[in-house]
């Protein structure tokens, strides 16, 4: 009789740890970086005689939770991360080179089109050279595409600045994952196995490991603990987690004036410089190459246009008589600016007419003219961004399906668990009817007396 109510005991006793693991993966079915659970149930035996080790020896005494375990596989989790690191530098690539091209406006209150407002101007002028107003409308065109260029420059700063505070915050995100990872570590090598507590440690550590992978490309071992190792980049990179020490690495950036950025991997006293190949980081290090290099070309076109409007001018004779002197100054986009304010300098005439110099104005718009240049550099921008977003499609489509892959493994289909929980259910109703049965027994027994 007592091993029919310890039957009985054992079954509820199991069935309720497996209804748990059934409710846990329920409640945590849309939950981020939650793998299912599963329970796994074994014959429970009693000793029948001094032979029990072996299967004859013993007497079955019903059933029992034998371990908790997460269904999860591993190459699909590391391809799922790989991916998540591709899909980070595609997105935030294509982001910032979708700003830099907004930035470069070439709309109607843009450079291209204040520089063009420039001959159109000095077009005007020749048909009469002498007319005040007209006159001012040259100057003014000069100062539109000046100010124009002025607003570009600022506004890609202000990109530039945009992206060192998210680079900043997104490596302090990677080092405070580190050290998270690292106390991970720590309490999986004591956690025993098949319990509840070391499947929540290691969602914990896949979820920690997901969050560095959208930051930068990692390269992940674990070891028979579970305990994670991590290298940046690929298995040749600077080591930015031992699984097996209690100090993490520590990421730290170093800026350039023009807004470009290193990064610099210390691990146990050794210090190596590293770019970044994939996830954000690697998204924010091209962004921030490609806004140095159009602040580097736009300063070149400013500079070009003081050097040619002021050569130009140079050749003419102003309404005073005298050779024209400088119309514009600076020596960058930001510093550029028309140096004056009196019409009468504009060299006009050559020894032939009096518009004879603004008629020559139109060599400026050449290969070489700022027209040029700019019209080249939005076009390539343009083809730039077009080429990030299909790169940023595409790795958007691989993520999603690396990551669908991941979850028909590790993920919970609530039409599976409906049926697990009945029956399970159903289980544990029949345990307790033996219990049940056994006391009835029992009480009908003692009714004999």
């Amino acid at each position: 009789m007592s091993s029919l109510l310890s039957i009985g005991k054992s079954g509820v006793l199991a069935y309720q740890s497996a209804l748990a693991g059934i409710s846990e993966n329920v409640v945590n079915a849309n939950n981020d970086g939650f793998a299912k659970r599963q329970v796994t149930m074994k014959e429970q035996y009693t000793a029948a005689g001094p032979a029990f080790l072996y299967r004859g020896a013993g007497s079955f005494n019903g059933v029992q939770a034998a371990n908790v375990t997460r269904v999860w596989d591993q190459y699909s989790a590391f391809k799922a991360w790989g991916a998540n690191s591709d899909n980070s530098q595609a997105s935030t690539r294509s982001q910032f080179f979708s700003t830099v091209q907004d930035t470069l406006d070439d709309s109607n209150s843009g450079v291209g089109v204040k520089l063009t407002a420039i001959f159109t101007a000095g077009n005007s002028l020749a048909a009469n050279p002498t007319d005040a107003t007209l006159r001012q409308s040259f100057v003014y065109a000069l100062q539109d595409a000046s100010g124009a260029i002025n607003k570009t420059a600022a506004n890609l700063t202000k990109v530039s600045t945009t992206i060192s505070s998210q680079v900043t915050e997104a490596v302090g995100q990677v080092n405070d994952a580190l050290t998270a990872l690292t106390r991970i570590n720590l309490a999986l090598k004591t956690s025993p196995q098949g319990t509840s507590g070391r499947a929540s440690l290691e969602d914990q550590r896949d979820t920690i490991i997901g969050t560095i992978s959208d930051k930068i490309g990692i390269d992940v071992t674990l070891d028979n603990f579970g305990s994670a190792t991590l290298k940046m980049n690929d298995s040749g990179g600077p080591m930015l987690l031992d699984g097996g020490t209690a100090i993490p690495g520590l990421v730290s950036l170093s800026f350039a004036t023009n807004g470009t950025f290193g990064m610099i991997v210390n691990n146990d006293g050794t210090a190596s410089a590293v770019s970044p190949t994939s996830g954000s980081l690697a998204g924010y290090a091209e962004a921030a190459n490609q806004i140095a290099g159009r602040k580097s070309q736009l300063d070149t076109l400013a500079a070009n246009l003081v050097q040619q409007v002021n050569d130009w001018n140079a050749q003419g004779t102003d309404l005073n008589g005298n050779p024209g002197g400088d119309l514009m100054t600076g020596t960058d986009a930001a510093s550029l600016a028309v140096s004056v304010t009196d019409t009468n300098l504009i060299g006009a005439a050559d020894a032939t007419s009096p518009n004879g110099n603004l008629l020559t104005l139109s060599a400026l718009r050449g290969p070489s003219g700022a027209e040029t240049s700019w019209r080249s550099m939005v076009n390539d921008q343009a083809l730039r961004v077009q080429s990030a977003t299909t790169l940023a499609t595409s790795a958007a489509a691989a993520k999603d399906g690396a990551y669908s892959a991941l979850d028909n493994v590790s993920g919970v289909d609530l039409d599976t668990e409906a049926a697990q929980l009945m029956h399970f259910q159903q289980a544990y109703s029949a345990s307790a009817k033996i219990i049940q049965t056994a006391r009835e027994t029992m009480q009908a027994i003692l009714d004999l007396f």
